[in-house]
């Protein structure tokens, strides 16, 4: 597993794990020669791709414009033997070549060479991606870091690397929930939030947004909120069929007055009542530099 610990920290910040930097730089060099191999085969797939559109373009413009003479007059057309043959080669052999021309799955060398990749060179894993999102979110733990100035790439006031995009913060989002660690989800989730309302070419779901920020807003004590959420999840996805279970849910303990949630250990270590919020104690202790409401 590559060993991506600390992967957008300078190196002024953690000369007290230079040696681990350097091996994750070594990897993180890896997967860049990696990343050109795949970004030259897809600029060859999306070429094929393209020429076999132009293909089809040019057969539908020819045979649009052959259609449209024999429409002007149809019994003048038919009743010409050379009109009639064309129109029946066109029927026959030119619609197989247009038939064979859309069978045609040019994915098949892209997908070579993806596969050839993973073989042979350095990909990541699953695990190599939690790895890196769990060094971003420690990076943002040591440092106090905000986390909208760390998705626009600044550390301490300086701008180390490229702003992330919404995707980039849900992911990180989803990472730790993954982990357990909801409060890190509901910080990463609302900036994809506020990301996205900005984002021309949408690069995430605000649907998934609003489906992870209602439940970590619950693990996280707050019910009232956790069922805005929701009800705003349903509004957008009305056969939700988790929001419709969660609603029925977060109603009936509202209903109640008081609702607990168990603890990593198994212990009832959080209770909560009309929405006051008992935070965990981690959080408490280490995480009170940025509220999540």
């Amino acid at each position: 597993m590559f060993r991506c610990h600390l992967l957008i920290v300078p190196l002024l910040f953690l000369s007290q794990v230079r040696c681990e930097v350097f091996t994750a730089l070594a990897d993180l060099q890896e997967l860049l020669n990696t990343e050109a191999v795949l970004i030259h085969s897809l600029e060859n797939y999306i070429r094929a791709e393209e020429l076999k559109i132009d293909l089809l373009k040019r057969y539908a413009d020819i045979y649009n414009k052959q259609h449209n003479k024999a429409t002007e007059d149809v019994e003048s057309y038919v009743a010409n033997p050379l009109n009639a043959y064309t129109l029946v080669k066109r029927m026959t052999t030119d619609w197989q070549e247009v038939e064979s021309l859309i069978t045609t799955d040019v994915s098949k060398d892209y997908m070579a060479n993806i596969s050839y990749a993973k073989e042979n060179m350095k990909f990541p894993t699953d695990e190599d991606l939690n790895g890196a999102a769990a060094a971003v979110i420690r990076l943002q733990d040591t440092y106090r870091l905000d986390t909208a100035s760390l998705a626009r790439g600044e550390l301490n006031g300086v701008k180390y690397s490229s702003e992330l995009t919404a995707a980039d913060c849900f992911e990180l989002g989803r990472q730790s929930y993954n982990n357990g660690d909801f409060y890190h989800t509901l910080l990463w989730m609302r900036e994809a939030d506020e990301r996205l309302s900005r984002e021309q070419n949408k690069t995430v779901d605000k649907g998934e947004i609003l489906e992870y920020l209602a439940f970590s807003t619950y693990k996280e004590g707050n019910i009232n909120l956790a069922l805005d959420l929701t009800n705003k999840l349903l509004e957008m996805v009305p056969t939700h069929e988790r929001a419709k279970g969660n609603k029925v849910y977060y109603e009936e303990e509202i209903q109640k007055g008081s609702y607990k949630k168990k603890g990593d250990d198994e212990t009832d270590d959080i209770i909560t009542n009309e929405g006051v919020t008992i935070v965990r104690k981690y959080i408490v202790l280490s995480l009170q530099w940025e509220t999540v409401w």
